[in-house]
């Protein structure tokens, strides 16, 4: 029963998020090799794997992933993709949207959720040679 005890907290220790910003999403599915950079440290992803401002998703040559974030956008990424949450504030009560998010490789398709919708200029998307104020509802980047 200790080792249960003992093994819950460490587990809640590792993935709650203690001193770090809300969640912002998780990840819907995963399929290959992806794995998610926090802090320095690599974790291999899992449905159900809550997404937090500055992670960084990297699938692997043969990964996909799907991103679910709290205002209902959907992100899926390709094969050897790196994507990082810069930034992700969904408050609708205090009406804070935004979402800046980075892309530094790989190949990604956006569905708008209600950032988008209710707040366009709060959403923007970086790459290594660009700066993107998101407009529409539904896009496909494709770096290489």
């Amino acid at each position: 029963m200790k080792h249960i005890w003992l093994f819950t907290m460490l587990f809640f220790l590792l993935f709650s998020g203690v001193g770090q910003a809300q969640f912002a999403g998780m990840i819907q599915s995963v399929s290959g090799k992806v794995d998610i950079l926090r802090q320095s440290n690599l974790y291999p992803a899992w449905k159900g794997f809550r997404l937090m401002d500055k992670d960084i998703v990297i699938t692997g040559p043969e990964g996909f992933a799907g991103l679910l974030f709290n205002d209902d956008t959907v992100i899926t990424l390709g094969p050897e993709s790196e994507f990082k949450i810069d930034t992700y504030i969904f408050e609708p009560q205090d009406q804070a949207y935004y979402f800046r998010f980075y892309m530094e490789k790989g190949s990604m398709i956006y569905n708008s959720g209600q950032i988008g919708k209710l707040s366009p200029q709060s959403v923007h998307l970086a790459t290594p040679s660009a700066m993107v104020g998101i407009r529409g509802t539904r896009f496909i980047v494709d770096l290489k």
